[in-house]
């Protein structure tokens, strides 16, 4: 009898805490806090914590706080399949944001699925074949941020060859096609294509190799430790040519961790501009909250999270599906541009070229 009723304690126990309040809103985070996109998804994290903080002084939706449940991918697929399932089947969350390239790619099965709406940031790879139709993007168009790389070397840095250097996984084939095409739509060649293994700190023998071959320019792809190690290796080999790419290379560990060879670097990106009130408001916010200068990084967050609640109070408001109510998000105030999901499940940023000097970003172009 004690058994039974064990039993049915523990499952009441379980019940509760599946439960939502009714005077508030749950939006899951699947978020990489650990592994080799930590850095980008905690500062993800941390603009997404400052939009709920916003949203909940101004009334929340329709008068109920926001909240978020935050679990940790460690930058793994299994992470990011094992977070996504907790949060719809035990937090029985509104809606799910997700940061980094593993995960965006790992969970789009599961988004068709459960038919949970999933925001995805901080990610790369556009995944255009059998994308599920819960699965939004909010980050840059590889595509076009290519073909703007691309476009810099040949019309600005007056060459006509780039070498490649990319991880040897499903995200780096995506990233080895946007490239060809942008190398193509500017009239470049890449003649040098070499990967490595994301995985493993052991990258001497492919930065020999590249260094043998002496390009005047590569184009380093990727991040984390193994991504850093090739670069680190080129460095203490005498590498003396110039490196580009996206915003990755931008990250203060990639700075740091590879001993000089980003310094002069080029990259794609989009900018957290000052100038006006909002921009300026979040930035002091920010810089209160968490004791550290904003970033790209956190505006990502900021404003794929303050995009999610707006869409769940539209679909509120017109007693909508959530899927539907995301293209029909209106006067939402972002930081990275008016972005909105009007034609596709992926957003267009407006792009800019930037160049690392003394280690920080600096506006080119």
């Amino acid at each position: 009898m004690k058994k039974y009723m064990l039993l049915i304690v523990s499952l009441m126990i379980l019940f509760s805490a599946c439960q939502t309040r009714s005077d508030e809103i749950l939006i899951g985070g699947a978020i990489s806090l650990t592994g080799d996109n930590a850095l980008q998804g905690n500062r993800g994290l941390n603009g997404m914590l400052l939009a709920i903080d916003m949203v909940n002084e101004n009334g929340g939706i329709n008068g109920k706080n926001v909240k978020m449940v935050a679990e940790d991918t460690k930058t793994t697929a299994k992470g990011v399949i094992d977070a996504t399932n907790k949060l719809i089947r035990i937090n029985n969350v509104a809606g799910i944001i997700t940061t980094g390239d593993i995960e965006f790619q790992a969970v789009n099965d599961i988004t068709k699925k459960e038919q949970i709406v999933t925001l995805a940031t901080i990610c790369s790879g556009m995944l255009e074949k059998d994308r599920s139709p819960y699965l939004f993007r909010y980050c840059f168009n590889e595509k076009i941020q290519d073909s703007i790389l691309m476009h810099f070397i040949s019309h600005e840095l007056r060459e006509n060859e780039v070498a490649l250097l990319y991880p040897n996984n499903m995200w780096g084939r995506e990233i080895e096609q946007y490239t060809e095409a942008g190398a193509k739509s500017a009239g470049i060649t890449i003649n040098i294509k070499e990967t490595y293994d994301p995985n493993s700190l052991d990258q001497k023998a492919v930065a020999t190799k590249i260094n043998k071959l002496n390009p005047r320019i590569i184009c380093a792809r990727g991040f984390g430790s193994g991504f850093e190690a090739v670069l680190r290796y080129l460095s203490e080999l005498g590498f003396k040519g110039i490196v580009v790419g996206d915003i990755t290379i931008s990250l203060p560990g990639t700075i740091n961790n590879t001993k000089g060879i980003i310094e002069g670097a080029y990259y794609v990106s989009v900018d957290l501009k000052s100038g006006d009130n909002f921009t300026n408001q979040y930035k002091e916010l920010y810089a209160k909250k968490y004791k550290e200068e904003p970033s790209v990084w956190d505006a990502l967050g900021f404003d794929a999270c303050m995009y999610m609640i707006e869409a769940i109070k539209a679909a509120e408001n017109k007693k909508q599906p959530l899927v539907e109510a995301m293209f029909n998000v209106e006067n939402i105030k972002l930081l990275l541009g008016k972005n909105k999901f009007e034609l596709s499940n992926d957003v267009i940023f407006e792009m800019s070229i930037f160049k690392v000097i003394e280690g920080k970003g600096v506006f080119i172009q």
